[in-house]
């Protein structure tokens, strides 16, 4: 049964920042691994379609491999942070939501990788360029079991 979104406060997310730390520099040493990959291969719609079970080039079995691994292991990654309950927006960047309440309204908190902390969110429909601070923002713990 779907639960629906977690709710976080401000600590409860930067709980999670020492963990999303590590697995977006993770993230970040596979993506540098595939990208070259993916272009011996001559476009991502031949690693796409290896990804998807078509036979490799004569030659580049080990390498079709190789692409399958590092495909797994950004699964991975993704579904750990996913796990934790927040909401990945932008691998490339190292984008992060977690859902929250400002002032009772639904908002997100809003992280990128590389910062040391929770500092800015957003409404639900803004997104990155709609990112305010959080000083002086009153961020409540949801009033139902979360």
């Amino acid at each position: 049964m779907d639960e629906g979104p977690r709710f976080f406060t401000v600590e409860e997310a930067n709980a999670l920042v020492a963990a999303l730390q590590l697995e977006f520099g993770r993230l970040a040493g596979l993506r540098a691994e595939l990208g070259p990959l993916i272009e011996s291969f001559g476009s991502a719609d031949v690693a796409v379609a290896l990804l998807r079970g078509e036979e490799p080039p004569p030659g580049r079995e080990a390498d079709a491999k190789r692409l399958g691994r590092l495909a797994a292991e950004i699964t991975g990654v993704l579904e750990r942070v996913n796990a934790m309950g927040c909401l990945v927006k932008d691998v490339e960047t190292g984008l992060v939501d977690f859902y929250a309440f400002v002032e009772g309204e639904p908002v997100f908190l809003c992280w990128q990788f590389g910062e040391p902390a929770v500092s800015h969110w957003h409404s639900l429909e803004e997104g990155f360029a709609g990112r305010k601070k959080i000083e002086g923002v009153s961020v409540r713990s949801p009033a139902f079991r979360n």
